[in-house]
């Protein structure tokens, strides 16, 4: 295998020129990845957050792309395809893979060679109606979209669009391996490969993940896959702080409100002092991300942070003899914080990240919406209200601070209650630990299967030989029985265990004898509007003066 700087060798002269004037030297993940996508093997790429893992995968992929030009047939040019699992990671994705096309764009023209001319498109939930007739007439060369676009791609006329695909990159793969979101992707992912003449080569990307072979498995369906995962020192610097002196005073009584006209006795609460103390690290640092593990939380945070530093300022400014009758102002206080959730719009979320990545805001508070591997330039701390999730999310959280090679990561943990503390503290130690969860991908979730089946035979007819054959290749359901398999089909072409179940319409036409399955009328239309396992949350969009979309609210 080639290491160090051997493998750039590999490469183009233009591409090698502007890695060369851009980096230092290729970091072990890289070039590890490298030299298994040179090989034509599968890779999974573990590696911490900050070390590359995104130009890892994509650097070489680029590379072949100028290297071999524009395909003469259109519907080909797509050749390669990365799936994010978060519509937000996907745009990030999709921007920072300008530097990379520009300096080689500008290498080329350096050394006289033909300049390439790579096109980088984007499919997700936030895509127009627009741009997405356009990828099926003019597919780019790069395409960047999620688990669930995949699917409907797939069971659209544009999957013509996607008969070219070369290199699959998933990225965060932890983050989907471990649901039956994950085994939609990976069923997904083999009717992408019954597509092509031959298999894609599927490169994985995750920063937390154990144990490896159980999410290498996921990644390659079983076929051969090649482990990058170089010991690359990453250090983790994570405090637990209480803001109070003690704890098991919360919640009584202060004694500060008595009588029968001053409504409800106030009790001791930690979140003044939460609230004091955030802000004061905010103040002390350049660029702050505080996550919280809900919207309502991150919202209402948001709001005592820029309520304090609106007071802090009032209270600097206005000396006590000017307040009575002086007819003075004070200008409001700029935000010191704003809230960065999924519930907001895409240019809302991306108006906070630009930002805070320029500098003009300190602080963002957000929910799980920034934990992948979005890039939010040199952040210096994170604070984390509340335990996270899981030692692996709380990985990936910290991680966005110090999010560049050999660079420490720095969190602060705020406990919220007694119980709390104790979380917070286990997750700590098993965080500078690296002890991370273990992942175990869901066996053969038949209602997965169902969704898939109806997709497939709505789009052309299948024999039950052939669609058993691809369903088995998915890792999820490599030991799927012929008994499951069948009570599927019998229940999606209308065979119920009851006549209680008879006014459910079939969905797909079994030819028993033939051994073929077909898709009935509407069975196309209900798969593109049923698919997917995220549930269905009845979001309603929430629009500002004049006529601006800032998000979505929930309906409960």
């Amino acid at each position: 295998m080639m290491v160090g700087m051997d493998v750039m060798e590999a490469f183009s002269p233009a591409t090698r020129q502007w890695f060369a004037g851009a980096f230092a030297a290729p970091t072990r993940a890289q070039t590890g990845a490298w030299a298994a996508a040179a090989a034509g093997e599968h890779a999974l790429v573990i590696a911490p957050t900050g070390s590359g893992k995104t130009l890892a995968a994509f650097l070489w992929a680029l590379d072949r792309l100028a290297s071999s030009g524009v395909p003469s047939e259109p519907k080909r040019r797509c050749r390669v395809l990365y799936v994010s699992p978060l519509k937000a990671l996907a745009v990030d994705v999709e921007r920072n893979l300008r530097a990379p096309l520009a300096g080689i764009r500008q290498a080329a023209h350096r050394l006289g060679v033909t300049e390439p001319s790579i096109m980088v498109g984007m499919r997700t939930g936030d895509t127009s109606p627009e741009e997405r007739r356009a990828f099926g007439r003019t597919p780019p060369d790069v395409l960047v979209t999620t688990p669930e676009s995949l699917f409907l791609l797939l069971t659209s006329s544009a999957r013509e669009s996607l008969r070219g695909v070369e290199t699959v990159i998933v990225d965060e793969v932890h983050a989907v391996a471990g649901t039956k979101r994950g085994a939609h992707l990976a069923l997904s992912l083999e009717r992408l490969d019954a597509l092509l003449e031959r298999p894609a080569q599927r490169i994985g990307l995750s920063a937390t993940v154990r144990p490896v072979e159980e999410i290498s498995t996921f990644l390659s369906g079983g076929r051969p896959v090649s482990v990058v995962q170089p010991k690359t020192p990453k250090t983790i610097q994570v405090e637990v702080e209480v803001p109070v002196e003690d704890m098991s005073l919360l919640g009584q009584p202060t004694g500060e409100v008595s009588g029968s006209a001053s409504g409800a006795e106030q009790r001791a609460s930690i979140w003044p002092s939460v609230e004091a103390r955030v802000l004061e690290l905010v103040r002390a640092h350049r660029s702050t991300i505080v996550f919280a593990n809900s919207r309502r939380l991150a919202e209402r945070l948001t709001a005592r942070l820029n309520e304090l530093a609106e007071e802090a300022v009032e209270m600097k400014s206005f000396p006590a003899e000017a307040i009575g009758q002086s007819g003075l102002t004070v200008q409001k206080a700029a935000s010191v914080a704003r809230a960065h959730h999924g519930s907001m719009s895409r240019e809302q979320r991306t108006a906070v990240e630009e930002d805070l990545k320029s500098g003009r805001l300190p602080c963002v508070v957000a929910t799980s919406s920034l934990e992948l591997g979005i890039d939010m330039g040199s952040v210096d701390l994170v604070v984390q209200v509340e335990a996270p999730p899981s030692v692996a999310s709380g990985l990936q959280r910290v991680g966005r601070a110090g999010h560049q090679v050999g660079a420490v990561s720095r969190g602060v943990m705020f406990p919220k209650f007694r119980g709390d503390l104790v979380s917070c503290a286990v997750v700590a130690e098993r965080m500078r630990d690296g002890a991370i969860e273990a992942i175990r991908f869901p066996r053969n979730p038949l209602d997965v299967l169902a969704q898939h089946i109806v997709a497939m035979v709505a789009m052309e007819t299948w024999t039950v030989e052939e669609l058993t054959a691809l369903v088995r290749r998915a890792a999820p359901f490599a030991g799927l029985p012929e008994s499951a398999l069948h009570a599927v089909l019998d229940m999606l072409s209308g065979r119920y265990p009851s006549e209680e179940f008879g006014e459910l319409r079939p969905r797909i036409t079994w030819d028993r004898v033939n051994s073929e399955l077909r898709g009935r009328p509407g069975s196309q239309r209900l798969a593109v509007t049923s698919g997917g396992t995220i549930p269905d949350r009845g979001l309603f969009a929430v629009m500002t003066p004049p006529s601006e979309k800032s998000g979505a609210v929930a309906r409960r």
